[in-house]
């Protein structure tokens, strides 16, 4: 029904006042605008004068995917760079069409964008200094950790200080390598982040031994996807259904391995980090994931 559907929109989507606007647009002008950050490795960064990581290669796929299924000759990429603050601000002013952030949805987040099937998992853990022998997040109580602004693990150290009975200082940042190089230099005794980001952070710094994760999470994993415009359903259709079809082939088993699997060039570093079990029965699941 989704591919008689979209050949259908194809021949009529400049016509049609049923159409979402989003998809009007992208076929009237055979442009997509997408978001990227430069500062989540190895989800979205900028190198070689253009943006990469895994969200990127992911919303690569997503538009070849797109562009077929619309049965345009061409469908080109205006990429817009966002921050933390103004990732949701640029896609419910509709200057973006999607993005490829690794942004992770919430029933809160919901009321400001629709998100599409995850493509990844991950939980909120802190970072610190190995020599710093901080294995507990009891040892953190009448210190500073750095979280950055506008991001779920505000919350979730905000309710870890409030659990434990913590007197934290809760420092809000604005880019992870400036915090990471903070926590390097003994300026600070913690960030919290997503392990994902962490374990990328620690790799990156070329010595990553010198770090310790926590053992405890002070979150459930939670989903990873593509934020988009609300009020277009046929579009959030079209990405979830070409996003599914792309998690259940080989290509997505080829894609995750080259960034959690395999070194990842030039910096060679690798993360080995395997498809977590949220992930698999995400993949496996007929049905649309549930925020």
């Amino acid at each position: 029904m989704v591919a008689v559907f979209l050949v259908a929109f194809s021949l009529l989507a400049p016509t049609t006042s049923r159409a979402d606007d989003l998809l009007s647009s992208i076929v009237q002008t055979k442009t997509i605008t997408l978001s990227y950050q430069k500062d989540v490795f190895p989800f979205s960064y900028f190198e070689d004068n253009k943006p990469q990581g895994y969200s990127i290669d992911i919303c690569h796929r997503l538009v070849d995917l797109l562009k077929q299924e619309l049965h345009l000759s061409t469908l080109k990429i205006k990429w817009v760079p966002v921050t933390t603050a103004t990732q949701f601000l640029t896609i419910k002013n509709k200057s973006i069409g999607m993005g490829c952030i690794p942004t992770i949805g919430t029933v809160e987040r919901q009321k400001i964008v629709t998100f599409s099937e995850p493509y990844f998992f991950s939980d909120t853990r802190f970072v610190s200094r190995k020599e710093d022998d901080i294995s507990d997040i009891n040892q953190l109580n009448g210190h500073t950790v750095m979280v950055k602004s506008g991001t779920v693990f505000v919350k979730h150290i905000q309710q870890a200080n409030i659990q434990h009975q913590l007197s934290l200082n809760i420092d809000l940042g604005t880019d992870n390598m400036t915090a990471f190089s903070e926590l390097e230099s003994g300026k600070l005794p913690a960030i919290v982040s997503s392990d994902v980001l962490i374990l990328a952070q620690m790799a990156l710094s070329g010595h990553p031994q010198a770090f310790s994760m926590s053992d405890d999470a002070l979150s459930p994993r939670l989903p990873i996807a593509i934020p988009m415009q609300k009020g277009n359903p046929e579009f959030t259709e079209l990405v979830n259904h070409s996003l599914k079809q792309l998690m259940q082939s080989k290509e997505f088993s080829a894609l995750y391995s080259k960034w959690f699997l395999q070194p990842i060039m030039p910096e060679g570093i690798t993360l080995n980090l395997p498809l977590s079990p949220e992930l698999q029965q995400s993949i496996a699941s007929a049905k649309h994931y549930s925020y």
